[in-house]
């Protein structure tokens, strides 16, 4: 017995050796040197491998838009004609005129065909309702009907001032709801 612990404890020496040993060949793990954030932030700002950098958009060039709304995180895709101010732009100047259309917009894609941007919009998406004070300090409900802008769709005679105290400061900056029922059921809790 005292010969079988030997064998044992020479193949557990072994096997530890094996895991300590540094890995070698086709399975091993790439080493990469470490890069300053500075480096890395230059390799970012980069446009994509194998990027044509001298193409140019047209006439025929198609412009689709990710609209991503920031309150809810919902997002919507629209692909429309590239404007005339856009065309005959490579990606770098149309980078630098982007903003001048679309504020809070990015270029994601480019290619002479077609140009992707994100746009972030700081309102809710269509799928969404607004209770909001107005100056009259009367409450009216609000929905993105167009997807790139706000408008009022119903006005009530509920005063803002008929919500609990902790609620009135949310109601005036635009208190959001997910479906039309909870919205309706808030109303009605406040009038009565």
């Amino acid at each position: 017995m005292h010969v079988s612990y030997r064998y044992l404890l020479i193949i557990v020496l072994v096997a530890a050796l094996l895991c300590l040993m540094p890995a070698r060949g086709a399975d091993a793990p790439n080493e990469k040197k470490p890069q300053t954030a500075a480096a890395q932030s230059v390799e970012s700002a980069e446009a994509p491998a194998g990027a044509d950098l001298s193409a140019q958009t047209n006439r025929e060039t198609y412009l689709h838009r990710t609209l991503y709304y920031a309150p809810c995180g919902h997002s919507v895709q629209r692909r429309e004609k590239l404007p005339a101010q856009l065309v005959g732009l490579t990606r770098g100047a149309l980078e630098k005129e982007i903003g001048g259309l679309y504020e809070n917009a990015a270029v994601t894609g480019f290619s002479a065909g077609e140009v992707d941007i994100t746009t972030r919009m700081d309102m809710p998406c269509p799928l969404h309702w607004v209770l909001q004070g107005g100056e009259d300090g009367l409450l009216a409900v609000w929905q993105n009907t167009t997807g790139e802008a706000l408008s009022v769709v119903r006005k009530t005679d509920i005063p803002v001032t008929a919500a609990a105290e902790e609620e009135q400061d949310e109601l005036r900056d635009g208190r959001m709801f997910d479906d039309v029922q909870a919205l309706e059921g808030y109303l009605e809790s406040l009038s009565s």
